[in-house]
């Protein structure tokens, strides 16, 4: 009996540790290089973005994948009225939602996540939620004033693995094309 009650407990251990390995973990990557350019659209406008790439390094596909930009410090002489912001993912439709998360799913491609974004010639930055994306001056909740530098924490989850979260400085330019953002090196 005994030996049949070990055989168990270690299947049940190898299976929880199969389990993990196939279970989705995401990673938010950020390469300045990739992740922080100017972009023209189809003549429609210019802007320059901040975005990242979320991998997926498990087998499993993450499931219904949604991300968070929450607002952490604001600078003194800053004012942004709204602090968590559901963020848009690169390829999926966006319309004047100022609250709905698109969810995604992420398998073994990265997926990229729009985070911030300027538009020439305004000055300023805005949070990459779906309706600063659609119509920039309907988002005052978004909108970063210009001169300052705004401290975020950026989460990434889904509903069947384990998601990711990093932190990121962004200065709002007074030239839209002096945006910038950066990862939060945390000691």
């Amino acid at each position: 009996m005994e030996l049949s009650a070990l055989a168990s407990t270690v299947k049940l251990v190898l299976q929880s540790v199969f389990d993990w390995r196939a279970k989705p973990f995401l990673k938010i990557e950020f390469d300045p290089a990739e992740d922080l350019g100017e972009w023209h659209l189809d003549g429609i406008r210019q802007q320059k973005v901040g975005t990242v790439h979320v991998r997926n390094i498990h087998k499993n596909t993450a499931k219904r994948c949604v991300a968070v930009l929450r607002l952490l410090s604001v600078p003194s002489g800053g004012r942004v009225p709204q602090k968590e912001f559901a963020l848009h993912w690169a390829d999926t439709d966006y319309s004047t939602h100022s609250n709905v998360a698109e969810r995604v799913e992420i398998g073994f491609e990265r997926r990229r996540l729009d985070v911030v974004f300027t538009v020439n010639p305004l000055v300023g930055a805005w949070v990459a939620m779906p309706l600063a994306l659609s119509v920039p001056a309907a988002a005052g909740q978004a909108y970063l004033p210009p001169g300052l530098n705004y401290h975020f924490l950026l989460r990434v989850g889904c509903e069947n693995g384990k998601g990711d979260s990093r932190e990121f400085t962004v200065d709002s330019p007074t030239v839209w094309t002096g945006l910038s953002m950066r990862p939060v090196k945390l000691t």
